[in-house]
């Protein structure tokens, strides 16, 4: 009876944890890859825009497809399509062909994310998201550990381009199991996908109308997205970080990221230890400052030990941070609305995460990286301890928060 009740929910984990390996390889190697092509922390930070960019687009209509369309097919589809994208990169040897394919493979993960919060709000009761919000938290730290340690061995023994042919393979791998999952539908859907621009200025108006109803609501998303943005941010730094003040290897690299990825692995089990007893504003306020504090720890290090011990804080409590995040979202947010809300929140963070990279990428060029990561660093702290007086202040006040 319990293998049949978490069957399904087996299945998403394991396709999220595939997909999530292959993501840190391609992160990792299509990083180094623009480095080595441009020498240059800008080129890298360019990789960064493009993200946001492709998010602002995609988000003023990806909601109104995801609300109306089956998400498992939509979830397998963009799979398929990122897979075929990444296997002609190495084939390449423009920067800029190789921007516009990223801009395509970041436009598909943009729907893809909704798309995949929504099936799995759609697959889990209410009294089982925010244990299994926690476990999909254990799942990320997996993943954080294996994709970084697979990067770093295939960097060894072989290529970037290899690397990114792993890559492709797990999206695949990642789709065939997606397949194995129940066809659910938000109430929403319909038949036939045939969206038009009358739908869509609908569906604007109808997040507008939900907005000034759960103003407290967007507030909290907003300032957490905020602080969630600089770490975007700064980690369109990390590679030049590590080359330039670090002075480390690619290998050396991988294996920074990779203690990064135990921290989160076993923040993770701390956030399912403790997800029962607390609240899902109480860890992502308490998680969002100490990420923080990990970032800043980080920003000041010189040496390898010093920023493995910044990355293994921050990670740590990364868990705990996203595990509240999204608890507090599914309260929050109809699950018949779910795609349109976040797609067009999430447009509106990434126009100004959008802007933040690109200010870090200039500043770095008059700067030393090591100042400008400092910098961003410390901003982000501001912004978590605003969370957390601003969260604190709206549930003393009893105003409706989750």
């Amino acid at each position: 009876m319990i293998l049949s009740k978490w069957k399904f929910p087996v299945y998403y984990l394991s396709a999220v944890g595939i997909a999530n390996m292959g993501q840190w390889i391609y992160l990792l190697a299509i990083n180094l890859m623009v480095f080595e092509m441009t020498g240059s922390a800008f080129a890298v930070a360019g990789l960064y825009m493009i993200k946001p960019f492709a998010r602002m687009f995609v988000g003023l209509w990806a909601g109104s497809v995801i609300d109306r369309s089956s998400t498992k097919y939509l979830m397998i589809f963009l799979d398929v399509i990122r897979a075929l994208l990444i296997v002609s990169i190495p084939f390449l040897d423009s920067i800029w062909v190789i921007y516009t394919l990223v801009l395509f493979i970041q436009m598909a993960g943009a729907v893809f994310e909704p798309a995949s919060f929504t099936y799995m709000t759609l697959l889990l009761p209410e009294h089982n998201r925010k244990r299994f919000n926690a476990l999909l938290s254990f799942v990320h730290s997996g993943a954080f550990i294996m994709g970084p340690a697979l990067a770093g061995i295939l960097f060894m023994v072989g290529t970037l381009e290899m690397a990114l042919f792993v890559n492709v393979g797990t999206f695949l791998l990642s789709a065939g199991l997606t397949y194995l999952l129940p066809n659910l539908v938000p109430s929403s859907a319909t038949v036939t996908i045939k969206i038009t621009f009358n739908d869509i200025r609908s569906d604007w108006h109808l997040v507008w109308s939900f907005s000034k109803i759960a103003f407290p609501f967007v507030i909290v998303y907003m300032i957490f997205q905020g602080a969630m943005l600089l770490t975007a941010a700064l980690d369109s730094m990390e590679v030049a970080f590590s080359k330039e003040v670090l002075h480390l290897s690619d290998a050396a690299y991988g294996s920074l990221v990779s203690i990064a990825g135990i921290g989160f692995l076993v923040g993770a089990i701390f956030t399912n230890g403790v997800v029962r007893n607390a609240s899902a504003k109480q860890m992502m306020v308490s998680g969002t400052t100490l990420v923080a504090c990990g970032y800043v720890f980080y920003s000041f290090s010189t040496t390898y030990m010093m920023a493995s011990i910044g990355f293994f804080i921050l990670a740590f409590f990364l868990p705990l941070a996203n595990t509240g995040f999204m608890t507090f979202i599914q309260e929050n947010i109809p699950i018949d609305m779910m795609g349109r809300i976040s797609s067009l929140y999430g447009m509106v963070a990434n126009t100004i995460q959008l802007m933040v990279v690109l200010f870090m990428g200039l500043a770095a060029q008059v700067f030393s990286v090591q100042e400008v990561v400092i910098s961003g660093s410390v901003v982000m702290l501001i912004v978590a301890i605003f969370l957390s007086v601003t969260v604190s202040r709206l549930t003393t006040s009893k105003i409706a928060l989750g």
